[in-house]
């Protein structure tokens, strides 16, 4: 796991659902997501996103009963934020599958996370997420992870 000691962001990072979500709902980890939307703004930095961010976000906002106009509103305000979306492929997907077939479960892999550890794996990004079971395993799955926190 990177830290802010250590970290020089490369000029292009994947970022998770978290840093969105974050962002838009302002919640805890909303200024280290402030942070990382300037960088980009700057042009410091360029964020791409595993396409299944939007189902992730989707998913956790219905799962919790909000309203579907408000999800509706939610998901059009993801375009205030600069990213470039990386498609699922075959291989994503395959890769997320045996991820989450030898990682997943209860307190470890999330379902969706393997599909952002699978794209960080396979276009070799730097993953920036507040995901602790990501970060604390990063280097067993194959990835180099920020957290967010650190930002």
């Amino acid at each position: 796991m990177l830290t802010r000691e250590n970290v020089e962001l490369p000029s292009k990072i994947l970022v998770d659902a978290d840093v969105f979500f974050s962002y838009l709902v302002g919640d805890s980890l909303s200024s280290h997501s402030a942070k990382l939307i300037e960088k980009s703004n700057q042009g410091e930095v360029k964020f791409t996103s595993a396409s299944e961010l939007y189902d992730d976000i989707i998913t956790a906002l219905r799962s919790g009963n909000v309203a579907l106009d408000v999800v509706v509103e939610f998901v059009a305000d993801l375009r205030k934020i600069s990213h470039e979306v990386l498609p699922t492929t075959v291989d994503v997907a395959e890769e997320a599958m045996r991820l989450y077939a030898r990682y997943g479960g209860p307190r470890r892999l999330h379902y969706f996370d393997s599909f952002h550890v699978a794209t960080a794996r396979l276009y070799d990004l730097l993953l920036v997420t507040s995901d602790r079971y990501v970060l604390r395993n990063s280097q067993e799955l194959g990835i180099k992870a920020l957290d967010l926190r650190e930002i």
